[in-house]
């Protein structure tokens, strides 16, 4: 006996179908072949087998696994790990998000929690073991709403192409997106005194981008998302570096520690260009500051992948130090000026950087391992921007 299941997509303009994408992409990662069967009927909808439904939710486990740094599945732990830190619940969020909860998960075996307190972690653990424990025999079932966040639109209807009409919405095709929630989702950060962004790595729905999310969130995540928050937000801490610029630079490092064989496939095929990185500023509602595409042209080249690793390795270099107050306006200027270089192609850019960095090698209190560090990174600086690929 095998169920069916239509999977809808919501409308092109809301970031609801970019978390539906981002749950097919890990999916269709490892099944090329299945994509290229579908990928031109995904705007109309389009069926999976209740055998499928369990390799996809399987296949997203194993993801978030490996995303929150677990050594294997245990729903509770998953959750717990998801929950400490997760997007914010909105204000008329709690009936759409009771009507994705599936019962096949008690929440009460995790202990002390509520299942009023359903959200998106609930959601995708829920969806996870009724879709697995059920073997795909699940019930589809049309909604009236959705959380709103998937509401929130990324650009105007009248930049859409083709139809505008709402998409029907069902629990199943929805709770795809609640898992693509989770799966994208790369932490909250502080940008400012009491103010928060969220943060989402999503395909942007291209073919590229569907079939190597699994390798672009691998890397971005290789060392659990807390690793990537960490690094993002010690960049955004510097004085004087903008948050697009931070994240870029945060991004980049970590496609650097790719291997060669993935870093070769990450350039030649501009695969992160394909990504988009999602600034959400949750306030009433969810308020979308900006969409910025990651780039591949800070690890062009093995040099090129060093000269950024030396630019982290010296940030927390600073921060174990305790001389942050001394060093974090140079590093900031000196980031500004070394994004400017690798996005103009402008190499003067990379003598500011260098022109910063010296003043504070020659700081009184700046301990030896710090001064090693910048003489590291000046001597990497100047044969930056090479023209040898990776090969």
């Amino acid at each position: 006996m095998s169920n069916s299941f239509t999977i809808m997509l919501l409308t092109e303009n809301t970031l609801g179908r970019y978390f539906q994408l981002a749950t097919l992409s890990i999916y269709f990662s490892k099944r090329p072949d299945k994509l290229r069967a579908l990928y031109g009927a995904l705007d109309k909808g389009f069926v999976l087998t209740s055998s499928e439904l369990v390799d996809l939710a399987e296949t997203v486990r194993d993801f978030l696994i490996t995303k929150y740094g677990l050594e294997k599945y245990d729903p509770c732990q998953l959750l717990e790990a998801m929950r400490r830190d997760s997007p914010r619940i909105y204000r008329n969020d709690r009936s759409p998000l009771a009507s994705l909860f599936f019962p096949a998960f008690n929440l009460e075996v995790c202990g002390g929690v509520k299942k009023t307190a359903i959200s998106f972690p609930e959601i995708a653990i829920s969806f996870i073991e009724e879709v697995i424990s059920k073997n795909g025999m699940i019930k589809q079932r049309e909604l009236k709403s959705m959380p709103a966040l998937f509401g929130a639109l990324i650009f105007s209807e009248k930049k859409t192409r083709g139809s505008t009409v709402e998409a029907n919405k069902d629990n199943i095709s929805l709770a795809i997106g609640a898992l693509g929630v989770m799966a994208s989702y790369a932490g909250r950060l502080n940008v400012a005194r009491q103010e928060w962004i969220e943060l989402y790595v999503l395909p942007d729905g291209s073919f590229d981008s569907l079939s190597n999310s699994t390798l672009i969130y691998t890397v971005l995540f290789s060392k659990s998302v807390d690793s990537w928050k960490r690094l993002a937000q010690s960049l955004t801490n510097l004085h004087g570096v903008s948050i697009e610029r931070a994240l870029l630079m945060a991004s980049s490092i970590r496609l650097s520690s790719a291997k060669d064989e993935d870093l070769r496939k990450l350039v030649t095929n501009f695969l992160p260009e394909k990504f988009i990185l999602l600034r959400v500023k949750p306030e009433q509602r969810p308020n979308i500051l900006g969409v910025s595409p990651l780039t591949s042209r800070f690890v062009v080249t093995k040099r090129d992948s060093v000269l950024i690793r030396m630019l982290e390795e010296l940030v927390f270099a600073s921060l174990a130090s305790k001389i942050a107050d001394k060093s974090s306006t140079p590093l900031a200027e000196c980031m500004n000026y070394l994004t400017e270089a690798y996005l103009t192609m402008n190499k003067t850019h990379l003598v500011e950087c260098a022109r910063l960095l010296i003043p504070l090698y020659f700081e009184r209190d700046i301990p030896d391992e710090f001064k090693n560090t910048i003489a590291r990174l000046l001597e990497v600086l100047s044969h930056a921007m090479g023209t040898a690929r990776i090969s």
